[in-house]
């Protein structure tokens, strides 16, 4: 043994360098095994606990996101339950809900003939006070009168309600009976008191509203409609009576109810078939080289544009 060390000390320089090289290679294969594995096993698990930290982390933020946003819509929920709530009692007692409808109908020329409450109605979660009214005035007036009644703060329900023609006390009269019901909730509302717009702020009435039972003024005389041109008449439904159908054609911004045999249209047009979806129509047509001549025309149903 000792003779080797003195051959490897006599050597060259070289194989010198080599031999603590492979030492120092066999040192570090040691201590890696020893030590340094260790230690990266350690770098590697705490590189792992922080990747699983990270991702905790973006799932709680998420979380907490998204508890935040439920936690708004709660909040906007109990704030329309609130509001809505005090909707139900609004304006104060009943007496003075009675006080506000003999006023409305008063400013609206409507003549409360008589008023009576009725017995309270217990639902699950508010009680239902119903009230049967009586009323006598034009058609304009009661449209008015419950048009305001609509836009008061406390909500309101008008339901079972009878329209008849009254004209012995006034021209154009009607006597309504109607069923008008207010409500109070089981549960007073935590806000005692909601901003609502101010009476004078009530909207009109809409101009659609006419009264039914007043005949249009605007009516067109039967015979206006073979002066309009058969590419003006456009379907826009059927009616059927009595095994008899009707179709309904718009034209010069007019609806118009027509039969079989009706004439329209400027070259002599008659209505000749009639079904639920189109209208059949033949006209004398004058054709070079074959004199007058009918021909068939069909009109069909025209639909509103949203459907389909």
């Amino acid at each position: 043994m000792m003779f080797r060390w003195q051959q490897l000390a006599s050597a060259s320089g070289i194989r010198q360098v080599f031999f603590l090289l492979c030492c120092l290679v066999l040192l570090l294969g040691l201590a890696y095994a020893l030590h340094l594995r260790v230690l990266f096993s350690g770098v590697e698990a705490a590189h792992e606990q922080t990747r699983r930290m990270n991702i905790e982390r973006i799932d709680r933020a998420s979380r907490a996101q998204a508890l935040a946003s439920a936690e708004a819509q709660l909040a906007a929920a109990n704030e329309s339950l609130n509001v809505s709530r005090w909707r139900l009692e609004a304006g104060g007692e009943l007496a003075d809900l009675l006080e506000v409808v003999a006023l409305r109908g008063h400013a609206h020329g409507v003549f409360v003939e008589h008023l009576e409450v009725l017995a309270q109605v217990l639902h699950d979660q508010h009680i239902e006070l119903p009230m049967q009214l009586h009323l006598r005035g034009s058609y304009s007036g009661l449209a008015a009168f419950f048009h305001g009644l609509a836009q008061l703060p406390r909500l309101l329900t008008a339901q079972d309600f009878s329209l008849l023609a009254d004209e012995e006390n006034a021209p154009n009269g009607l006597r309504m009976q109607v069923r008008v019901s207010a409500y109070r909730s089981l549960e007073a509302s935590a806000w005692p008191e909601v901003p609502v717009a101010e009476p004078g702020l009530v909207g009109p009435v809409p101009d659609s509203l006419r009264n039914p039972f007043q005949s249009s003024p605007q009516t067109l005389p039967r015979e206006y409609l073979r002066t309009l041109p058969l590419e003006q008449f456009e379907m826009v439904g059927s009616l059927a009576r009595n095994q008899v159908r009707f179709a309904l054609l718009r034209a010069a911004g007019f609806v118009h109810r027509l039969q079989l045999g009706d004439r329209l249209g400027r070259n002599n047009g008659r209505v000749v078939r009639i079904d639920e979806r189109e209208v059949e129509i033949t006209e004398e047509v004058f054709v070079q080289g074959e004199g007058w001549v009918e021909r068939t025309r069909t009109l069909g149903l025209k639909l509103p544009a949203n459907t389909g």
